[in-house]
Order: C-alpha cells, then sequence, then structure tokens
C-alpha cells in the first residue's frame, strides 16, 4: 500500500494579497517543528502542527475576516487524493484549500479562466471595482436563480441582468421593478449569502436595513 506523503496548500497572503501553492510533507511536520506556510513577501500565511502525527491543527491567517482560524483535520484527509477545501469559520467563504498538486492548480486555474474570460467579455480587467467578489457575487446568484430564489411579485419572472462595475440590476420587464445588488466588497458578498431569497417588491426593505448596517450596501431595492 502506498501512503501519500505530500500535499498542496493554496492560500492568498493576508499582506500583499499573492496566492501561491505551499508544498508539504509529512516529514517536515513533527512535534517539536510545525510547518510554516510562507508567502514570498515573507509573511506567514499559516502553521501546521501536530503533536501525535494523526491529528493536526492548521492555524491559518483568513485574508476575509482578519482573524485566525484554527483547522483541525485527521492527517489521512491531509494527504489525501481529494481536495479539501478550507473555510472561514466567520463568514463561510472559501478562502483556500489542500489536496493534491494537480487537482488544486485545476481547481485555481479552472476560476481564473472563468474570471477572466468574464472581465474580457465586460470590457477588460479595469471594469470590475472588485473582480474576485462580483465573480463570487455572480455565481451566487446563479445558484439561487437555479433554485427559485429570484422571483418578482407580479408572476412574470421576466427579470434580465444588468452587470456594472460594482454592483448588479435584477429588473423585472413586465412590471419594471429592480433590486440592486453590490458586489465591491466581502462584507457586500456575505450580505447577500444572508438572504433567504430575493424577491423584487414595491415595499420596504425592513429586513435589509440590519444587513446593510446602516450605509448603502449589499442590496438595494427600488420602490415602485
Amino acid at each position: 500500500m502506498v501512503v501519500p506523503t505530500d500535499t498542496v496548500i493554496a492560500l492568498r497572503c493576508p499582506d500583499c494579497g499573492r496566492l501561491e501553492l505551499f508544498h508539504l510533507s509529512r516529514f517536515s511536520v513533527s512535534k517539536r517543528k510545525p510547518g510554516r506556510v510562507i508567502c514570498s513577501c515573507g509573511v506567514e500565511k499559516a502553521r501546521v502542527s501536530t503533536r501525535d502525527h494523526v491529528t493536526y491543527s492548521l492555524d491559518i491567517e483568513c485574508t476575509i475576516c482578519d482573524l485566525r482560524h484554527d483547522y483541525q483535520l485527521s492527517g489521512k484527509k491531509i494527504w489525501s487524493a481529494d481536495v479539501t477545501p478550507l473555510m472561514c469559520l466567520e463568514t463561510g467563504l472559501e478562502l483556500g484549500s489542500i489536496g493534491p498538486r494537480d487537482k488544486v492548480r485545476a481547481t485555481i486555474q479552472t476560476y481564473q479562466e472563468e474570471l477572466e474570460s468574464l472581465i474580457e467579455e465586460l470590457g477588460g480587467p479595469g471594469y470590475f471595482s472588485n473582480p474576485d467578489v462580483m465573480f463570487e457575487v455572480l455565481n451566487y446568484l446563479q445558484e439561487m436563480a437555479d433554485e427559485g430564489g429570484i422571483f418578482c411579485p407580479c408572476g412574470k419572472n421576466r427579470i434580465e441582468l444588468e452587470v456594472l462595475p460594482d454592483r448588479l440590476e435584477l429588473r423585472c420587464k413586465n412590471c419594471d421593478r429592480i433590486t440592486i445588488i453590490y458586489a465591491e466588497t466581502e462584507e457586500d458578498f456575505v450580505h447577500l449569502q444572508e438572504l433567504p431569497a430575493i424577491e423584487l417588491s414595491r415595499l420596504g426593505f425592513s429586513n435589509l436595513d440590519n444587513l446593510t448596517r446602516g450605509k448603502k450596501r449589499g442590496i438595494k431595492r427600488d420602490n415602485k
């Protein structure tokens, strides 16, 4: 039986924002010496330690919520044939992944290709205020639409989408109701995830007032 001894961790740097792959060997982590994930800019992004070579602790500097997260993973899961996503424990957003090099690289490549294609279609990399957040928001809206989570009370659901640099506008072609979804910061994406559904409506949005925390962020509806 062949026991895997190598894996890679893909993490974005909390300081410079660079996304890099870090090689991690079973033999580089011991009770006395943790494995350190160091960005090329010199900042430590994560630390891997163990007491028994069965359970491993991954202490990661989160680029999403600016906190440190501690993940308890088995050695079997870390050195697995599958990719394990690493999620922000505060927001649920994916901040990195760990697994075989080829599969992790393929995941990153697919994401980059889709994002670059969309950016080029809409006018180039300078079009969006924050391309990464916009792509996350677009993906999430597509999932909501597939599950029937976006609708208009007029019943026609002839909803069209307009993509702007900092936001998206959902408009009903039948009654002209509109919902504006901001996509500039990770906070905007978090606000969107907190909604069970999006309904275009003439009524006020009291449930969204709390989400926007007193700012014109997240989602806004145009009262017709």
